[in-house]
């Protein structure tokens, strides 16, 4: 183990082992616990703005409207915080509140999908939203401190306990495993919410990497059998990344891109699967939309590949074509230039093929649930083709950390990595 990976091993370890005795406190000595939470988070709105002035002079993250808005909150909240230290407790309800309420209409909406698409679990969520809301209404409205204290140091110190655990565990099997390389398969990935901020943290590093010094993310030569991309950008919703996969040179697309199906500020939808020649719609995400696109090369099997191909079979098993607005114009003989929306956008540089589920998982799409990220697991997450070693709820960004990892590996399937931009692979 070279200097640097063992300083972020250690690194990584002091922060789980915090985190465990965090959640120690919280639940035997209530106000240590939460007084120590109160630090952190001070620290916190300390970091974040010096954070973002940093990365937006220097170039590496596009300057938004919104970065003022966080920068002035964190400033305000902080000075709140240090003058009125007891209001932080009473916030503190507040924002888990919230934050259970959104858990609870996210689990809710999962319920209906679940039950409309006639498929397991939707028991289960109907009683998580349940429960959530329940809570969640509790924290915000509840007139008695001393009861939502003590529930919310219960939930907080058995979560913190746990995620403290399961790190010390990762790092336990992961010195075990440079022993013993074959004794275990154990994967660990960071909480949703931070996971989902990694694509930007990626942009900004490629950003703050080429303008410091012009250099590229270096690619192999080596062919490789599937790809994985993982589209990024540096504001706006796509900040949390997507992800596509190509095999034999065409890519398969996931997402909500029916405009007359949208809803909930198109977060919920008609899932809609694309099918594009690989070089072309790389082409069209990078010049078009703007977008940056890492590629992860995986070397497969033959006996992975039939796999792989059983199962795009039964994928579009459940399909059938579907008609964008630039698609029907182009049928008809008319202009598609009129056409402003993703899908026909994609249309017109691609000529793509576009798909919606009759049934089952697919058929709706949900951000939090059936997206892109389910469609890449249903094809290459599994045991039978171990290929993606990953545990419980991933993002696109748990995917690009994991790919990455993979990639620095000697010996691994994972054996090219290439960056597409604007200006970088213009033309492919």
């Amino acid at each position: 183990m070279d200097h640097l990976r063992l300083f972020d091993y250690i690194g990584n370890f002091g922060s789980d082992l915090m985190v465990l005795l965090l959640g120690i406190l919280i639940l035997t000595r209530q106000f240590t616990g939460w007084f120590i939470l109160y630090l952190l988070t001070l620290l916190i709105c300390i970091i974040l703005p010096i954070h973002i002035l940093l990365n937006t002079r220097s170039g590496a993250k596009p300057a938004e409207t919104s970065d003022l808005f966080l920068i002035l909150f964190d400033i305000l909240f902080a000075a709140a915080i240090v003058f009125q230290p007891q209001t932080f407790i009473r916030w503190i309800h507040v924002f888990f509140g919230w934050w259970m309420f959104a858990q609870g209409a996210i689990s809710l909406i999962d319920f209906y999908v679940l039950f409309r698409d006639q498929m397991q679990g939707a028991l289960p969520r109907l009683l998580s939203g349940i429960v959530s809301m329940t809570l969640a209404w509790l924290m915000i409205l509840g007139t008695n401190l001393s009861i939502k204290t003590n529930i919310l140091s219960l939930i907080a110190g058995i979560y913190f306990i746990v995620y403290g655990v399961v790190g010390l565990l990762f790092h336990f099997f992961l010195m075990r495993k440079r022993k013993h390389p074959q004794s275990f398969s154990f994967s660990y990935s960071l909480p949703v919410l931070l996971n989902a901020f990694i694509p930007l943290e990626a942009y900004m590093s490629i950003k703050k990497l080429k303008h410091e010094s012009r250099l590229e993310i270096p690619g192999s030569t080596e062919p490789a059998d599937l790809f994985v991309y993982v589209y990024m950008k540096g504001k706006g919703p796509e900040i949390f990344g997507h992800i596509d996969l190509s095999y034999h040179g065409m890519i398969l697309s996931y997402g909500n891109h029916d405009p007359q199906s949208r809803r909930l500020n198109g977060t919920y939808g008609d899932g809609v699967l694309i099918r594009a020649k690989e070089k072309e719609f790389l082409q069209e995400s990078i010049t078009t939309d703007g977008k940056t696109v890492i590629g992860y090369g995986i070397r497969l099997s033959d006996e992975q590949k039939q796999l792989l191909e059983s199962r795009i079979r039964n994928l579009f098993s459940r399909t059938i074509p579907w008609k964008c607005a630039a698609e029907k114009a182009h049928d008809s003989g008319k202009d598609m230039s009129s056409c402003k929306d993703y899908a026909s956008r994609v249309y017109r540089e691609t000529f793509c093929e576009m798909f919606k589920f009759t049934h089952g998982k697919f058929r709706t799409y949900f951000i939090s649930s059936t997206n892109c990220v389910m469609l890449a697991d249903e094809l290459i997450r599994s045991p039978s083709l171990n290929l993606i070693r990953l545990n419980g709820i991933v993002t696109p960004g748990t995917y690009l950390s994991f790919l990455n990892t993979e990639y620095l590996k000697p010996g691994s399937p994972v054996i090219t990595r290439v960056l597409y931009e604007a200006g970088v692979h213009e033309a492919l």
